[in-house]
């Protein structure tokens, strides 16, 4: 009897374990331009009848990205909504102003069923922590060891974008050192505007294998973006490799700088600095000079265990305090053998500069929460910046354990969803009528265009009187702004700060209102 009831249980855990997603069919969408609505209609079926929740996406740039606000919708959504055929969606589109008249509409069904965390968080793999390792550690710096350094990028790039996620290539130089910072984004399915990053420094030392500092971040952030691409979420999340961290944080400046979406909302980041070392022995975790007075509370924890280095240290500043607490609290509900010590740095840590030593410093100076996630360098592993840091030093179970406690705060906040969705394309034939004119039909000419540096903007009639300028980007959200210019043309506008992409100027004056496309490249 005892077995029968087990073989049940095994039986039970494999069906809900194998719940189906929903199923849409029979989208269509069919615009009434006298009420400025698109009346979207659709069947959903679901395997197990379960209640869903439904949301209603659409894109102005043929999929790529459904960022149009659809604040004005009603009909079949929200929870919850079951499962039958023509369901309608009614979507208001009187509030989009941007001159676009196709469209992508996308419905989306959550069963709210799925992977739970825990269930992620199970999936990290020792194994495939110690693979990687074999891939990525060896010297990669820009002179000593470029081959290998490119070998990295490539693995990084490829593993991306067999994951199936929005990957890119954000290129930069710096005294004529070319560097590439390598992203992958896990678009979220409803709320793609709000992201998580996890990242880590790829870059290593010019005299030494770099296995904890920083193949370790590496091989924690290609292992939870394994995990993390097999399930959908409403927000994004997305994993970075940053290069020229030891050259003094330049990659990770650079894309704080220009390598970030116009319309990003970053709600956080968890950045791996040295995540493997780990010592059991008394005395191995050191601390900085004055540690004991900044932060009484860790000192005394750390002394209390006899200074052993067996704990994460989870490193905010106090802008990110909220995050700090994610952190924390997911490490204990989901891998509670991980012992974590917890420190908020005041301000933005100048007056500790021991904990502004990653990639993390860069968000915390523009205004971004971010923790470092680190086993604390050299105060605790002897073999930093050494031909000695070697893997055969590390522990990949404690790996295993940082990156399962990230992995639970990042999937936590950006909210797991377990759906299905159908699109379909929609023409709204009135919509350019509401546009303003093009502005080189008044004598605004705009060059080059398109444009990587400097945009120069001259006024062939000086009777326009322009007394605003703006430049948003193709969302509405306003990138620029220049106000009462009209004695200073030609204006001269450093469109190199833009990240590249579509944008539309915007000439207002005291007589009428103008607009001019424009692209960015770099």
């Amino acid at each position: 009897m005892k077995k029968t009831v087990l073989f049940l249980a095994f039986i039970s855990g494999l069906i809900v374990a194998q719940n189906n997603v929903p199923v849409i069919t029979n989208i269509t969408a069919d615009p009434d331009t006298a009420a400025n609505i698109v009346d979207v209609q659709f069947d959903v079926s679901d395997a197990e009848n379960d209640s869903l929740e439904i949301w209603l996406e659409v894109s102005d740039d043929n999929g790529l990205h459904y960022l149009v606000p659809t604040q004005n919708v009603s009909g079949a959504v929200g929870f919850p909504i079951m499962p039958g055929t023509n369901k309608h969606i009614l979507w208001n589109y009187s509030a989009i102003t941007n001159p676009q008249v196709n469209f992508k509409v996308k419905v989306i069904a959550n069963d709210r069923k799925g992977l739970t965390i825990q269930e992620m968080v199970d999936m990290v793999d020792t194994n495939n922590l110690l693979y990687n390792m074999s891939v990525i550690e060896g010297m990669r710096h820009y002179s000593a060891a470029p081959v290998h350094l490119q070998e990295v990028r490539d693995t990084i790039e490829a593993r991306f974008t067999s994951a199936g996620f929005q990957t890119s290539v954000q290129g930069f130089t710096v005294s004529s050192i070319t560097g590439e910072n390598i992203i992958g984004n896990h678009a979220g399915w409803t709320h793609e505007e709000d992201v998580i990053i996890i990242d880590g420094h790829y870059d290593g030392v010019d005299d030494g294998p770099a296995a904890d500092d920083n193949g370790s971040a590496v091989i924690g952030v290609l292992e939870a973006a394994r995990i993390l691409s097999q399930s959908n979420f409403k927000k994004s999340i997305r994993f970075i490799g940053f290069d020229m961290e030891e050259l003094g944080l330049l990659g990770s400046g650079q894309y704080v700088n220009t390598g970030m979406q116009s319309y990003d909302n970053l709600l956080g980041v968890l950045n791996f600095e040295m995540i493997g070392y780990y010592s059991e022995r008394n005395g191995s975790q050191q601390l900085p000079t004055g540690f004991n007075l900044l932060f009484p509370a860790a000192y005394a924890a750390v002394l209390a265990d006899t200074s052993k280095g067996n704990f994460i240290i989870n490193v905010a500043n106090t802008n990110s305090s909220p995050l700090k607490q994610a952190f924390d609290s997911c490490a204990a509900a989901y891998v509670p053998s991980l012992r974590v010590i917890s420190i908020e740095a005041p301000g933005n840590s100048t007056i500790a500069p021991d904990l502004r030593r990653s990639d993390h410093a860069q968000f915390w100076d523009a205004g971004y929460k971010a923790l470092m996630i680190t086993d604390g360098a050299n105060f605790r592993n002897h073999n930093y910046h050494t031909i000695n840091d070697v893997s055969d030093s590390l522990n990949f179970e404690f790996i295993q354990k940082v990156v399962q406690a990230t992995l639970a705060t990042a999937a936590q906040m950006a909210i797991p969803i377990h759906a299905g969705n159908a699109t379909t394309d929609v023409i709204i034939p009135n919509m350019i009528s509401s546009i303003t004119t093009d502005a080189a039909q008044v004598g605004i000419c705009v060059y080059p265009n398109p444009a990587d540096d400097e945009l120069k903007i001259e006024l062939k009639n000086n009777h326009l009187q322009i007394i605003s300028v703006t430049i948003t980007d193709i969302h509405g959200k306003i990138c620029r702004e220049i106000s009462t210019p009209d004695q200073s043309f030609p204006l001269i506008i450093k469109a190199g700060s833009l990240p590249g992409g579509s944008y539309f100027i915007n000439f207002n004056s005291v007589s009428g209102s103008w607009i001019h496309k424009l692209m960015v490249v770099h």
